[in-house]
């Protein structure tokens, strides 16, 4: 039975490269779990005693999540990873029988009421040259196709009961269109649009807070033409006129919040580029606690990291679309702005933080001569460390608990 399905146009484009990915998605220390299902199906249907000796010391229970994970070696690879990057499991049991984990990846579905809707993970190498591509933005449309079983089982599901629990969810669409309506108006720099998403995203969160989710259909379609109406630029450009836009606040924030995304050569680089020093000074002896008191000093060269941000915007001339489809089809990913607990407004904190990372890793990683393979590369791993980190959601969420109430000028220091 063929399904209404909304994606991205270029949602038919993908198609696994396989051993020639560099970034290879079974690699990099995540988390792939298997089932207790999948993973005695699999062993069932072993054959060879090669694979046999992989398979028995390929896997940790976890109690906790009631799965097995797949072990990574001393390289970060996961154990099935063959010499050629591809995975040993296929070979020996065929794609049907690979964990559910395994066989959606890159792709995300949701059955939201009646529909579904799937997209790609910028977390995906292929993915994310894709998307270098698309000069003129991402477009979804509406397709008519069969859903097979792996895509019904790896999709989320919003019924009307949900709805009927948070009513703003009735109006997730309207809220998509926001999202495009906003960051695809190329009349200003990606992190202008994220201050004025802002601005919308803190009067929705407002109207759910007084009960006025029915408004928000008509409240998005004025913001949205108000926008995109150019009589009104000069409005919008004074907003930004007193923000510095050196992007010093948005380094140390992302120093002390992150401290780095525990990719080793990456970390490597960004910190030896600007020259990053992480100083621990333990100031005074607690005596009910019976230890020093450490202070943590965070130190980087300020003429370098403005060398790094001309470098980057120098790389970036004529390629802005890169990470404008970026991330949005990340936020689409993950269903911004309903990824993380909390209100509206924590979840466009949320997204902010997203897109900063992203802009500090891509300005101190990157150079002026880097080319589009070096782009691909550092942003399938940050999309990985963003858009696919249950612990970094978890951490994301303790941080918003404490700062919620962060005002938009604040944020516009991290995306600006």
């Amino acid at each position: 039975m063929k399904e209404l399905v909304l994606q991205p146009s270029f949602y038919k484009e993908f198609e696994c490269i396989g051993g020639k990915c560099v970034n290879n998605c079974c690699h990099y220390k995540w988390n792939i779990d298997f089932t207790k299902e999948e993973f005695k199906n699999v062993k069932r249907k072993i054959h060879t005693e090669e694979f046999k000796e992989i398979f028995d010391d390929a896997f940790v229970y976890d109690k906790e999540k009631g799965k097995f994970l797949v072990k990574f070696d001393e390289d970060n690879r996961c154990k099935f990873l063959n010499e050629n990057g591809l995975c040993s499991m296929y070979k020996e049991v065929g794609p049907e029988n690979m964990s559910q984990v395994c066989k959606i990846f890159p792709r995300k579905g949701l059955h939201y009421m009646r529909d579904y809707e799937y997209y790609l993970s910028p977390g995906c190498e292929e993915v994310v040259r894709i998307l270098t591509e698309e000069e003129n933005g991402i477009k979804l449309e509406y397709v008519e196709k069969e859903i097979t079983s792996t895509e019904k089982q790896g999709a989320d599901i919003w019924s009307a009961v949900i709805a009927d629990e948070r009513p703003i969810l009735y109006y997730y669409n309207d809220i998509k269109k926001l999202l495009f309506g906003v960051l695809q108006n190329r009349e200003y720099n990606f992190g202008e649009r994220m201050v004025v998403l802002g601005i919308a995203m803190k009067k929705i969160f407002d109207m759910e807070k007084d009960g006025q989710v029915d408004d928000i259909p008509q409240y998005v379609e004025n913001f949205i033409n108000d926008f995109n109406d150019e009589k009104n630029e000069e409005i919008y450009n004074k907003l930004f006129e007193k923000v510095n836009r050196n992007g010093q606040k948005r380094a140390m924030q992302m120093l002390s919040y992150i401290g780095g995304i525990g990719d080793e050569k990456i970390d490597k680089k960004v910190f030896e580029r600007i020259d990053y020093k992480r100083v621990t000074d333990f100031k005074q002896y607690n005596q009910e606690e019976r230890k020093y008191i450490a202070e943590i000093n965070r130190e980087y060269n300020n003429e370098k990291y403005a060398e790094a941000i001309a470098d980057f915007e120098e790389f970036l001339k004529g390629k802005e679309h890169w990470i404008e489809n970026v991330i949005l089809e990340g936020y689409l990913y993950v269903r911004a702005p309903f990824f993380v607990r909390g209100g509206i407004w924590s979840n466009y904190i949320a997204m902010a933080m997203i897109y900063s990372i992203f802009l500090f890793y891509l300005t101190c990683y990157l150079e002026k001569d880097s080319t589009k393979e070096d782009f691909m590369y550092i942003v399938s791993k940050l999309g990985r460390f963003t858009f696919h980190n249950d612990k970094f959601f978890e951490y994301l969420e303790n941080i918003l608990k404490e700062n919620e109430s962060k005002t938009l000028a604040h944020m516009a220091v991290l995306v600006l």
